[in-house]
C-alpha cells in the first residue's frame, strides 16, 4: 500500500508477523527482489517490510523536494514513526545498503540490527566523488535518451552481474522483468539524488556505529569483497560473510542461505 512522506508517495508491502525486518533494494531493483527471502523469513516468524525506494518500482517521487541519500534517510525515519517502528532490523543491498548504512549514520536510535549485502559506506576522496558523479550523469543521460530497454541490455551485461549468468532462466527472466518495469526517469532520478558520488561518506564514521552489523558478500564480487573487509575491520560489532558460488546479489543468485544467515544473526 502507499505511505505518502512529505509529498512522495511511498510503495510499501508489509508481510508476516513477528520480530519486524526492513528490507532496501538495490538499484533496478523493487520489492520483488525480496520476494523469495520474504517468504522464507515470514515462515520463520518474521515480520518482513519492502519498499520501493525513490525513482523505483511503484512510489512516486515528489519532485519538488532535491532527492539526497539523507532526504532519503530522513523519509525512511518517517515512515517507521507512520508504521510505529521504534527499533526494527533493516537490510539493504547494493545502493539500498548504501542507503541502510547511511540510515544507521544519521538515525542510529531506530536500529536494532544492521545487515548490509555488497553495500560500501561511498566514496573517500573529492576526486573519486566527482568522477563518479560524471559517470552516473552519463548513465542518467544514456536512460534519458536511449530508454529502459536500451539500459536494461547495458547493465544486465556488466561484469559486476556476470555470477548471473548461471541462474536459472526462470529467475534470469524475473530479474530482466523488474529492470525493465522501471521507468527511465525514475532511474535518472535515483542516479543523480542517490549515486555512490553524491552520497555523503561514512568511512570516518564506521568506528561510531554502536550497533551489530552483519556484512553479506558473494565471493566472485571481488570489488566488494575489498571494501567488505575494510568495513569489518572498522566496525567494532560486525561479522562478515563471504559466500560461496555467488556474485553481488547474494540474495538472489543464494536465497536460503541469504535467509538463514540473515535470521540467525537477529535472533543471536
Amino acid at each position: 500500500m502507499y505511505y505518502t512522506i512529505d509529498g512522495t508517495k511511498y510503495w510499501v508491502e508489509i508481510n508476516g508477523q513477528g520480530l519486524p525486518m526492513m528490507f532496501l533494494h538495490g538499484f533496478t531493483g523493487s520489492t520483488r527482489t525480496w520476494d523469495d527471502v520474504a517468504g522464507l523469513l515470514i515462515k520463520k516468524g518474521f515480520q518482513v517490510i519492502t519498499i520501493d525506494l525513490p525513482g523505483h518500482g511503484k512510489t512516486i517521487y515528489n519532485t519538488g523536494h532535491k532527492l539526497s541519500m539523507k532526504r532519503a534517510c530522513h523519509d525512511l525515519k518517517s515512515l517507521a514513526d507512520e508504521l510505529n517502528l521504534s527499533t526494527f532490523n533493516l537490510t539493504g543491498y547494493s545502493m539500498g545498503g548504501r542507503t541502510a548504512l547511511s540510515f544507521a549514520a544519521l538515525y542510529p536510535d531506530y536500529i536494532a540490527q544492521l545487515i548490509l549485502e555488497s553495500a560500501s559506506p561511498g566514496l573517500e576522496s573529492n576526486e573519486d566523488q566527482q568522477a563518479r558523479i560524471s559517470k552516473d550523469e552519463r548513465l542518467a543521460k544514456k536512460l534519458e535518451d536511449e530508454g529502459i530497454l536500451s539500459f536494461v541490455d547495458f547493465w544486465e551485461n556488466l561484469p559486476l552481474f556476470d555470477s548471473q549468468r548461471r541462474l536459472p532462466e526462470k529467475v534470469k527472466r524475473k530479474i530482466r522483468e523488474e529492470r525493465l518495469s522501471q521507468s527511465a526517469d525514475g532511474l535518472a532520478l535515483s542516479l543523480r539524488g542517490m549515486g555512490t558520488g553524491v552520497q555523503p561518506s561514512w568511512w570516518e564514521r564506521l568506528e561510531q556505529l554502536e550497533l551489530p552489523v552483519q556484512l553479506i558478500v558473494g565471493e566472485s564480487d571481488k570489488k566488494f569483497v575489498s571494501i567488505n573487509e575494510r568495513m569489518k575491520s572498522k566496525i567494532s560489532d560486525s561479522s562478515l560473510h563471504v559466500i560461496r558460488e555467488a556474485g553481488h546479489a547474494v540474495h538472489v543468485e543464494q536465497p536460503k542461505l541469504f535467509a538463514e544467515i540473515v535470521s540467525e544473526f537477529v535472533l543471536e
